[in-house]
């Protein structure tokens, strides 16, 4: 039996919001995406950022649609994804195999698949049904925790 997921990872372009906070003046978060990452915070499950992207023009578009502070670890960089993944686990003190992964991008979920088995990767088109499946209903619901571990550094540029 694999473990309780208790991060999410989330890919933000054309996954948490439309568009490609690179290319578009305005990036709008999907309601779908809202939901869940309030609906499974609810329930205790933490939230990251793994995405490819420029580092300030990200984080200003968090900021603005006051979704900051709902991810306890972001890694925003130009490098592979399964690395920042990596990274996510240390600094969160959390194993592989309780990590979930959700990206639109086939490829980008392969690579992490591939790289690391454990990991459970979603596509963001399933980011509605996420809150019903069983990986996301954990056994114990301890609720949201604001506070991130020790040693914790919310932002990482690679």
């Amino acid at each position: 039996m694999r473990p309780a997921l208790r991060c999410l990872v989330w890919e933000l372009d054309n996954t948490l919001w439309d568009g490609v906070v690179c290319d578009a003046t305005s990036t709008t978060p999907k309601p779908e995406a809202l939901r869940t990452l309030r609906s499974l915070s609810d329930r205790g499950i933490w939230h990251a950022v793994a995405s490819r992207s420029d580092r300030d023009r990200t984080l200003e578009a968090l900021y603005r649609h006051g979704v900051y502070e709902m991810f306890s670890a972001i890694e925003i960089g130009w490098g592979r994804k399964s690395a920042a993944i990596v990274r996510i686990a240390r600094t969160l003190g959390l194993s592989l195999d309780s990590i979930a992964f959700v990206d639109s991008e086939p490829v980008e979920r392969a690579e992490v698949a591939r790289a690391l088995p454990q990991v459970r990767c979603y596509a963001a088109r399933n980011i509605d049904v996420l809150t019903v499946l069983p990986d996301f209903k954990p056994v114990l619901c301890t609720g949201p925790d604001p506070t991130p571990p020790l040693g914790f550094a919310r932002v990482s540029a690679r």
